[in-house]
């Protein structure tokens, strides 16, 4: 059993890595209503995954995400996405204690991990607030780059609203009071590391690690490390694939593969 894929069926990007061995030799990111257009069909009224036509290795699956249990992945294990992210530090980090915050398209997840094992979970699926939908909703908005409104964090402004869209609302008649831009940009980021600190208020243990595509939001970090007060927040090597390569070490674990 020398190659394993692991696909990770986000709500917002579908991600797949493929080990040969030990070694990542492969690497696809797609965006997730692409991904069922162009490479699933409907089959016996259930949705299927063309492996021809997406041109990967499909021997040996592990698969993970909102979309594991809606398309036929014939002969695959399915794990919930817990489970994958916390393999997926295990391989990435070789460390078995730690916190691990992934931030998705639409959810946010903290996981507490105590010897290898799962101890505590938070998990905030129910609300756009603090997810990378959010981010990409606000810089639409504002007319910027999500890179650029990862940058913001000076002179943070206000805003108090909790709900993804009254926040939305708000920043618009910050906008139109003339608020300076980045100010508004950075005052997104702090209010989002507010909310997520308050969600880790009674899980967290050192060190903590940040996963997903909002790892990448560098203003998001330095406002975590200040209201947490920590003085590290470690990223993995790869941040976005790291549910995929959690379900590749979690299945030859359970497979006992080479």
């Amino acid at each position: 059993m020398k190659t394993i894929t692991g696909i990770d069926l986000g709500s917002r990007f579908v991600k797949i890595v493929v080990f040969e061995n030990e070694n990542l030799t492969e690497k696809l990111l797609f965006d997730t209503v692409s991904f069922y257009k162009n490479y699933c069909k409907i089959i016996n009224k259930k949705l299927n995954l063309d492996f021809k036509q997406l041109n990967i290795p499909h021997d040996n699956i592990c698969s993970t995400g909102y979309g594991r249990n809606n398309i036929q992945l014939s002969n695959s294990l399915a794990i919930n996405e817990l489970k994958a992210h916390t393999w997926g530090i295990f391989y990435q980090l070789n460390i078995e204690n730690f916190t691990l915050l992934d931030i998705g398209g639409q959810d946010v997840k903290i996981i507490k991990v105590t010897n290898g094992y799962i101890d505590d979970f938070i998990m905030n699926d129910k609300c756009a607030a603090s997810t990378g939908r959010f981010f990409e909703n606000v810089a639409k908005i504002l007319d910027v780059g999500l890179e650029y409104l990862s940058q913001q964090s000076k002179n943070p402004v206000t805003i108090n609203s909790t709900c993804a869209i009254f926040s939305e609302t708000e920043i618009i008649g910050k906008i139109a009071e003339g608020v300076d831009l980045d100010s508004i940009c950075a005052g997104i980021n702090y209010t989002i590391a507010q909310r997520i600190t308050v969600m880790m208020k009674n899980i967290l243990e050192t060190p903590l690690i940040v996963s997903g595509g909002v790892s990448k939001n560098n203003s998001l970090i330095y406002f975590l490390k200040k209201l947490l007060k920590v003085d590290e927040i470690t990223k993995p090597k790869e941040p976005v694939f790291n549910g995929a390569i959690g379900c590749v070490n979690y299945y030859r674990k359970i497979k006992k593969a080479p």
